[in-house]
């Protein structure tokens, strides 16, 4: 009896909350670009009036095409929630996307990934764009609130700078995870605050990006154009697997390491 209950507590999964940014972490390309050239805004007009809300400070980072969407004549009036939904519909993703979703939710040894999409984007496109890769009820994005020709006129939420700790938090309770049981994955200024707020409690952070001012809050820099490359800290680091057990997992899933370089790189500017 007391061997059969020790086997049970063996088998016990730890759940761990991985949540992680959509635009150029899950993503090859920027929604806002997309989104813009629907309306007819260049390339070049749309990164005018990012940096200029930027220089500006009049929203949290990462909130800046929330802004355009309700507030700049080239936009507001224009984005309805079929648009967005038609922008998710051609966004490019990463590698490995859907498998990476499957592999997490089904758990890797006695370990079981909760995962989320935490993004400043708005959710129709992200939902539309992971569509049976991930519950809807899993996408947390910026919402609007839209008028009966379902036009967007305001921001009812947005998941930008300090609201995705907030957003955090709350998926934290929800699935009743300790803080050091959370990894987060992201790619810029937007994830700064709450990849800070993760580390002061022992969480887990990663980005996808190779700015310095990121590699300084992250615990692993992960550099590839397959997010399946995202297992490779959380295998090393969670579960404790070396090199060569980690080159068999990906084996045994039918997908091997070609090229693995790790460096530690360090970022110079002298006077």
């Amino acid at each position: 009896m007391e061997e059969h209950a020790h086997n049970e507590d063996r088998m016990i999964k730890k759940t761990i909350l991985f949540a992680t940014d959509f635009d150029k972490t899950l993503s090859v390309g920027d929604i806002g670009y997309i989104l813009s050239a629907k309306l007819g805004v260049s390339p070049e007009q749309f990164d005018q009036k990012i940096e200029e809300i930027k220089r500006r400070n009049i929203v949290q980072l990462g909130g800046e095409l929330a802004h355009l969407i309700v507030r700049d004549p080239a936009y507001a009036g224009k984005v309805s929630k079929d648009l967005l939904y038609q922008v998710g519909k051609e966004i490019k993703l990463k590698k490995g996307v859907a498998e990476l979703m499957k592999i997490l939710s089904e758990g890797i040894d006695n370990f079981r990934f909760k995962p989320y999409i935490v993004s400043a984007a708005p959710k129709e496109c992200v939902e539309k764009a992971v569509e049976n890769m991930l519950p809807i009820e899993n996408v947390y994005g910026t919402t609007f609130i839209y008028n009966n020709y379902g036009i967007a006129q305001e921001i009812e939420r947005t998941n930008a700078g300090h609201a995705k700790v907030a957003t955090i938090d709350m998926l934290k309770e929800k699935e009743n995870v300790p803080r050091n049981s959370i990894i987060y994955v992201g790619d810029g200024s937007s994830d700064v605050h709450v990849m800070l707020h993760i580390l002061s409690y022992n969480g887990y952070t990663i980005t996808v990006s190779p700015s310095p001012y990121m590699g300084h809050i992250c615990r692993r820099s992960v550099i590839s154009e397959n997010v399946l490359s995202l297992l490779v800290p959380v295998l090393a680091d969670i579960l404790k697997y070396d090199q060569d057990k980690i080159r068999t997992y990906f084996e045994g899933r039918e997908h091997p390491i070609l090229e693995w370089n790790r460096t530690d790189t360090e970022w110079l500017e002298i006077a």
